[in-house]
């Protein structure tokens, strides 16, 4: 199939008909790619799986309550040495303009139509401004008009909305809007009348924060990574071309191919997002950038290194560039077909952004794919020589010998195989004691280098208040049960208050608000769940009684991260050996090749976490690390072993095969060194982003991926193939006495 693609792709009249379909398509998809991002959904409660206890009160919530899931604004006003008479009466002031009232009237609906879902306003000192459903209040909706100086009194139980100092005092907005552009537009409207959160020290400053502000600074935050990273990547990626090649017109044909793919490929599924059929992330429009990009022009270096080398050989142009797709290839399907089938055994998990990702990624692997084995060979075939000036390779011109390390490197390998190997394991397995370290969660503080303003104030809230106010946690119990479940759960250690908050409207359910002691994205918080959850069961007896809200989605999503990998490592792994059988006719070689790339990713893994920690100062880390960096490290790393492995299988039909290591580890040594670094420079680039769950999946590639290309491809595996010599091919046998290829 590789011969008739390339002979095609590459023909004379055939390589324009290529050029224009694929430039066509990608002019006319082009402005789709910048509203992906607009697209994605980042919140974690659209991810989890329907069996996640956190989902089942959501739904509960959204079916059986009026007003459904509320989504809380928390405006914290703070003055050093207190609040003063005239910052109370400004707060008070700001309180009527988000309710969009004349005075107080907390039995009268809020009226502000210019914040969407707008249920309810409360001043920190009067109570009540609008909206009348308050927190555990007993006073009824429905009353109508009340006196100016009626107020709901809250019960002992809510959490205090000013501090002891009188220095902070907490302004609540509850809406019950979910949408994520209208959250958005309601946060800059509270950010518009509240004071500026930078004000000079001793002045009055205000920062919003809670669920609606912390949404709200995530989408943005989001909406600019793409941008940022394509950039970076495209950039770095150019300067690495040119450094290689040093020649700029081959620099910009594999980037030029890549980013028409990508663009293509983005477009695609934003039709897919648009049509229903996948929801996306941030992480994965993100990841689809570095993965498009860095294997992407992996595979065009493949085949511009071939093409150099048969246009020496051949004097036709197209007849060169036919066969250098030829050769190259199976090694390139067989790449990607690895890493496509890694991806889309992610559909396989739980976790629906996991999930939706696999296919994702695939999809533009092999959008990649395609246009590397037609779109590339086809504008190659038209640029001919010239494409590689000023260094143009002439028909009948001597080869530039490789660099003689890879031959020196591959002597002395073939010389020491058994102390190679075994000084090889001993380091990787050193580096793999470090996954022993058991991190905690990185929580939604600490993942910004810069952090935004719901950040800060969850400071303000934790310093100053109480830290769980930002998100209460939820308990549905029935309605029978509700005053059994809410003494369980004040006497649980970490609960600082429950109110009740609601009935559904067939008055069977009670919604319960637990205010926890800590930050509710911290691990602190996340273990006080499984307690609470075992405490209100236990109270319920025969009742339901169910926990979520966001500190139990993020358990929930550690758990459900934390399954999926025990399914998707052991399928990834067997398809990726059974691709490999399948390209080598062999057992042996497909064994370790798989074997010594875990053993690296175990290393990149372990050392990685012992990076964050001592030089970062990231203790911790994203649930999500380790089956993203297994994913990538695997299905990658394993492609430079495709690389290496079937330019040695292709060799021995002519050599004996440890001969062969040699010369194929010395005809790949300058390619695949290349494309290491272009992979790993790509993934290097999210450590350019705001935020350390990206930085942290960038370095761990990108140091897994440095590893493969230095250490185990170099050394390692011809070590390994040195010592097995033809029992590498097991159980097939490869004949010696094939010709020179």
């Amino acid at each position: 199939m590789p011969r008739r693609i390339s002979t095609f792709s590459a023909g004379r009249r055939a390589k324009w008909v290529i050029i224009a379909a694929w430039v066509i398509v990608g002019v006319a998809l082009s402005g789709f790619q910048p509203k992906l991002q607009e697209a994605t959904t980042n919140e974690n409660e659209a991810f989890l799986p329907e069996s996640a206890e956190s989902t089942e009160v959501n739904d509960l919530i959204d079916e059986r309550f009026a007003d459904g899931r509320e989504v809380d604004a928390l405006i914290a006003y703070q003055r050093e040495g207190g609040l003063t008479a005239e910052d109370r009466r400004e707060i008070v002031t700001d309180s009527l303009e988000i309710g969009g009232v004349r005075r107080p009237d907390p039995f009268k609906p809020c009226a502000n139509e210019e914040i969407d879902g707008l249920l309810l306003v409360v001043d920190p000192f009067n109570g009540p401004v609008c909206g009348g459903d308050v927190p555990g209040s007993d006073a009824p909706a429905d009353q109508g008009a009340a006196p100016a100086n009626v107020k709901l009194e809250l019960p002992e139980d809510v959490p205090p909305s000013v501090s002891e100092d009188k220095s902070t005092a907490l302004l609540l907005v509850r809406t019950n809007t979910e949408d994520s552009e209208d959250i958005q537009a309601n946060v800059e409207f509270f950010r518009d009348v509240a004071p500026d959160p930078d004000a000079p020290a001793g002045e009055l400053r205000a920062h919003v924060t809670g669920i609606a502000g912390i949404v709200s600074d995530s989408v943005e935050i989001f909406e600019s990574i793409d941008t940022t990273l394509l950039l970076v990547t495209v950039a770095l990626v150019l300067f690495l071309l040119l450094v290689i090649y040093r020649s700029p017109v081959v620099a910009l044909v594999p980037l030029f191919v890549v980013g028409l793919a990508y663009g293509i490929a983005a477009a695609a599924v934003y039709g897919l997002v648009e049509a229903g059929v996948v929801e996306v992330n941030g992480q994965t429009t993100s990841l689809l950038i570095v993965l498009m990009f860095g294997a992407g022009t992996d595979y065009c270096l493949l085949i511009v290194s071939r093409y150099r080398e048969e246009l020496r050989r051949t004097e036709d142009k197209h007849a060169a560039m036919a066969r250098a797709t030829e050769r190259t290839g199976p090694a390139i399907l067989s790449a990607g077909a690895t890493v496509v089938a890694a991806m889309m055994v992610l559909s396989l998990a739980d976790f629906k952004a996991t999930q939706t990702m696999g296919p994702v990624l695939a999809l533009g692997v092999a959008i990649m794919l395609l246009a590397g084995l037609t779109f590339l060979p086809a504008v190659l075939a038209a640029l001919g020589r010239n494409s590689f000036w000023p260094a143009i390779p002439r028909y009948g011109s001597e080869q530039k010998r490789p660099l003689d390390i890879w031959r020196r490197v591959g002597h002395f390998v073939h010389d020491h195989p058994g102390l190679v190997i075994v000084s090889c394991v001993m380091l990787l397995g050193a580096g793999s004691l470090g996954n022993l370290k058991d991190p905690g969660t990185i929580d939604f503080g600490e993942g910004f280098r810069d952090p935004p303003e719901s950040v800060e104030g969850q400071a303000v809230l934790e310093e100053e208040l109480a830290a769980g106010q930002a998100a209460t946690t939820t308990i549905l119990t029935d309605a029978e049960a509700s005053v059994r479940v809410a003494e369980a759960a004040r006497r649980q250690e970490g609960v600082v208050g429950v109110v009740e908050s609601g009935v559904s409207e067939d008055r069977e359910l009670s919604r319960l608000d637990a205010t926890l002691d800590y930050d509710p994205f911290s691990s602190q918080a996340n273990a006080v769940i499984p307690t609470l959850r075992a405490d209100v069961r236990a109270a319920a007896g025969d009742s339901e009684a169910l926990v979520g809200g966001l500190t139990a989605e993020n358990v929930d999503t550690s758990e459900t991260l934390a399954s999926d990998a025990r399914l998707i490592v052991p399928l990834v792994l067997g398809l990726i050996f059974l691709i490999l059988c399948a390209l080598l006719r062999a057992v042996v070689a497909p064994f370790y090749l798989i074997a010594t790339v875990v053993l690296s990713y175990a290393f990149a893994l372990g050392v990685s976490y012992l990076v964050f920690d001592g030089l970062f100062n990231q203790p911790d880390s994203d649930p999500g690390l380790p089956t993203f960096a297994f994913i990538f490290l695997v299905a990658l790393g394993v492609d430079y072993n495709i690389f290496l492995i079937s330019r040695i299988r292709e060799e021995a039909g002519h050599q004996e095969t440890k001969e062969a290591v040699i010369t194929g580890l010395e005809r790949t040594g300058g390619v695949i060194t290349s494309a290491g670094l272009i992979l790993a420079g790509t993934f290097c680039a999210l450590m350019t982003l705001p935020l350390d769950s990206f930085l942290q999946i960038g370095f761990t590639v990108a140091f897994g991926l440095l590893v493969d290309t230095f250490l185990v491809r170099t050394v390692l595996v011809p070590a390994i193939a040195f010592k097995l010599g033809e029992r590498n091919w097991w159980p097939s046998k490869v004949s010696h006495d094939q010709g020179q290829g």
